[in-house]
């Protein structure tokens, strides 16, 4: 553990990078794309109308998404697609910022960057076409429990991706201690929420998802203001 926590011996592709450690240019950029993500998220939930949470009774189920417009219902998870397209980017820069001075903090920025993309993949797959199948499904007089079956696909798949953002979170957040930079909301900040996460998420999966994205703010927001001080021990 002592010779992963040691700083990076300079050479091509390791350590600090000077450039970016003064340049605000690339920490904006992560911001934005950060908050961006957030704002078309929400943006395209507000317009998809129908969420229908695991317990919910086969008819109504069936009730719900076939008094939903399919073509607003489509439109607003198609959109929602597109805020995780751009959370893509988003991740790589954050993983190539925060996790550069140390081995034990490019380890810990590295598996976010993989925890995040498994988590984009997971949401486009598990997340966006079984709702959109459960939807067509109501609309051209599928079984009701058929129906059902497959939006529980979406909520099953949900609980699972919450997991990942929990322990991506963690990732980060040990990448921003070891690295000694944003300690206490990325830092402190992400190891706590990513570590509580983990254990409550299957009891407490819609909360946890809105304590993680309180938290994507504000680190958005932080990394919005520029290139940040390393915190020093002494401090």
């Amino acid at each position: 553990m002592t010779q992963l926590a040691t700083p990076l011996s300079a050479g091509p592709g390791t350590g600090s990078h000077p450039d970016t450690d003064t340049d605000p240019r690339p920490w904006r950029w992560a911001g934005g794309l950060a908050l961006a993500h957030v704002v078309v998220m929400l943006g395209a939930l507000s317009q998809e109308g129908v969420i229908l949470e695991h317990g919910a009774s086969t008819a109504k189920v069936q009730h719900d998404l076939a008094a939903a417009s399919l073509t607003r219902m489509y439109a607003g998870g198609y959109v929602e697609s597109m805020a995780f397209l751009v959370l893509v980017p988003a991740l790589v820069l954050i993983a190539r910022l925060l996790g550069r001075r140390t081995e034990l903090g490019r380890v810990a920025a590295q598996t976010f960057l993989g925890l995040g993309i498994a988590f984009v993949a997971s949401t486009l797959a598990i997340g966006f076409a079984p709702a959109a199948a459960a939807g067509y499904a109501a609309h051209h007089g599928v079984d009701a429990g058929a129906i059902a079956m497959v939006n529980d696909l979406r909520n099953f798949g949900f609980v699972l991706q919450v997991a990942l953002l929990a322990a991506m979170t963690l990732a980060l957040g040990v990448a921003a201690l070891t690295d000694r930079v944003h300690m206490r909301w990325i830092g402190w900040g992400g190891v706590a929420v990513g570590a509580v996460g983990l254990v409550v998420t299957p009891f407490a999966h819609n909360a946890i998802s809105m304590v993680w994205m309180i938290w994507w703010v504000g680190m958005a927001v932080l990394l919005l203001r520029g290139a940040p001080a390393t915190d020093r021990p002494n401090r």
